[in-house]
């Protein structure tokens, strides 16, 4: 693997998601949506944890029959709360929920990520605040945590090895081609 830094591979990949035209974020977001729908273990989630979509990427489409909680910043961390339909933006000018009750991590089944890149042993590259990292690094036994899957395009799969100790390995990474475990 070629080694690079994550502030350029960031910039890189953030200028080509950049590039899409809206229509092909609609097109490529139904394909990433059909593949997630054929996940066995996503049908059988109930309480599921997903990001709104900005920037280019991907909107997930999750069904009414599952409950959905969305993160918000909270003393560095994410915190999970109900969707509501109700949003503030924050610092970054994110959406995030105004409902204060925090959601038990340990309830959530999955948790869907947005990422700019990732790589073949499915690390990931966020927008560089370290917030996912954080949130999931004492989260480190995989049967009593959520599992963790990506969502992004194909193009945002790189060979270049970025990560550090301190990033999260995703169980998944779902894209518009294929699904890589």
């Amino acid at each position: 693997m070629i080694q690079i830094s994550k502030n350029s591979l960031r910039k890189k990949m953030r200028s080509k998601r950049h590039e899409l035209l809206k229509s092909e974020v609609i097109s490529l977001s139904k394909l990433i949506n059909e593949r997630l729908k054929k996940e066995q273990y996503f049908n059988s989630c109930m309480n599921i944890a997903s990001y709104l979509a900005t920037d280019n990427e991907p909107n997930l489409s999750i069904p009414i029959s599952k409950k959905l909680f969305f993160p918000k910043i909270n003393n560095e961390r994410l915190t999970f709360h109900l969707n509501t339909n109700k949003f503030k933006k924050n610092k970054f000018g994110i959406n995030e929920p105004v409902h204060k009750k925090i959601f038990p991590m340990n309830k959530i089944q999955l948790i869907l990520i947005p990422l700019v890149a990732f790589n073949s042993d499915l690390y990931r590259v966020g927008y560089g605040g370290g917030y996912y990292d954080r949130t999931f690094q004492h989260l480190s036994d995989k049967t009593t945590r959520p599992k963790i899957w990506g969502i992004g395009y194909d193009f945002q799969k790189t060979s270049t090895n970025f990560q550090n100790t301190f990033d999260i390995r995703l169980d998944k990474v779902i894209t518009d081609k294929t699904n890589y475990v």
